[in-house]
């Protein structure tokens, strides 16, 4: 990834980061979802520079920065982020398109880690199958619900019009071949800069 462009959060009195980040993210995932390809994947990746997440503790955050990463810059043209965050202009601020810096910190992975937070949920879905019974499901998945700490951004399905957390966990890396991230901008196996 040689071209990236920031975009901060803008510190406001009366609205929350969390709040902001909302509605940052979901415009992010409208734009990239208009780039992608036939495998819905894009070739921008983000990174969170002020993450921190502490194990011990279980607690975590995002920070006040988002990158986007790109090979080439014409992909960070094709983007267009001022368009996609028109409507945020108060409350973010986003640079102009730059070369990555030479003396980096490394790479990280930055990708989703879905958690089963609903047992009845789950047992339901498994109840459509028609094997077993709604008691005997909810009895299996009761010990199965997992659920996490990470940091994540509250996210509205626009297909369901369901509220989910979008759970984002960083890994350190080596620096990866393939440049295929999802339409959050995330993935499981592509890594970007960290500086």
């Amino acid at each position: 990834m040689k071209y990236y462009q920031e975009i901060t959060l803008i510190d406001q009195a009366e609205i929350s980061s969390y709040f902001i980040w909302s509605k940052l993210y979901t415009q992010l995932h409208i734009a990239l979802a208009e780039i992608k390809d036939t495998n819905n994947k894009v070739n921008i990746g983000v990174s969170f520079p002020q993450y921190r997440f502490n194990q011990e503790k279980g607690i975590g955050f995002l920070g006040e920065k988002l990158r986007l990463f790109a090979q080439n810059e014409a992909d960070l043209k094709k983007l267009d982020l001022k368009k996609w965050l028109d409507r945020l202009t108060d409350y973010v601020h986003i640079t102009s398109i730059r070369e990555v810096p030479e003396n980096i910190n490394g790479y990280a992975i930055y990708k989703r880690k879905q958690v089963k937070t609903n047992a009845a949920r789950l047992a339901r879905h498994r109840v459509k199958r028609g094997d077993i019974g709604f008691d005997e499901a909810l009895a299996r998945y009761s010990n199965v619900v997992t659920t996490t700490n990470l940091p994540f951004v509250q996210m509205k399905s626009l297909t369901s019009d369901q509220m989910f957390k979008l759970f984002i966990e960083k890994q350190n890396a080596e620096q990866s071949e393939s440049q295929v991230f999802s339409t959050y901008g995330l993935s499981s196996e592509s890594s970007v800069p960290e500086f």
